[in-house]
């Protein structure tokens, strides 16, 4: 009996500095694991917050990312910043669009240390901060792999 008592008691103080089940935790059933989420809250730096890998073909992997950047301008004011960066790297603007006032998609292609690549973003502004999910792939392999990417990018959905 003491040993039930003492384990009762220990259960009743440590609750407390127990996270809840499930918190924080990503859960991943297509890969058969869920990890708990590093504890990095949307702050004053930029946050990469998850990188999602497609199997490596011709030296490169196509992937999907998602970063959390501080702005707290609009997002027609972060569009513009971005337009100004893209033309500074000489990448080209394929398509872009503002959807309403918080969203704005665009595609994009440059040439990189990786080769020729293809982009297709969805910046979200939400508080003081965008979030910005990126599929990227070889240009040799977008139009294989742009229906999977942009599906992926367009799934984001803010809490």
């Amino acid at each position: 009996m003491p040993a039930k008592l003492a384990t009762a008691v220990l259960a009743l103080l440590l609750t407390p500095f127990l996270p809840p089940a499930g918190a924080n935790t990503i859960d991943l059933p297509q890969y058969g694991f869920e990890i708990d989420a590093l504890d990095a809250a949307p702050g004053s730096a930029t946050i990469q917050a998850l990188i999602m890998f497609l199997p490596v073909n011709d030296g490169f992997a196509a992937n999907v990312n998602v970063n959390i950047q501080p702005y707290k301008g609009s997002m027609k004011e972060y569009a513009a910043l971005s337009r100004g960066q893209f033309e500074e790297m000489k990448w080209k603007i394929l398509s872009e669009e503002n959807k309403g006032e918080n969203e704005w998609t665009i595609e994009y292609a440059a040439t990189t240390k990786s080769g020729d690549l293809h982009f297709y973003g969805r910046a979200l502004h939400k508080g003081d901060h965008v979030y910005l999910v990126t599929a990227t792939a070889k240009e040799s392999e977008w139009a294989f792999l742009q229906a999977k990417l942009r599906k992926h990018v367009d799934s984001l959905k803010l809490k």
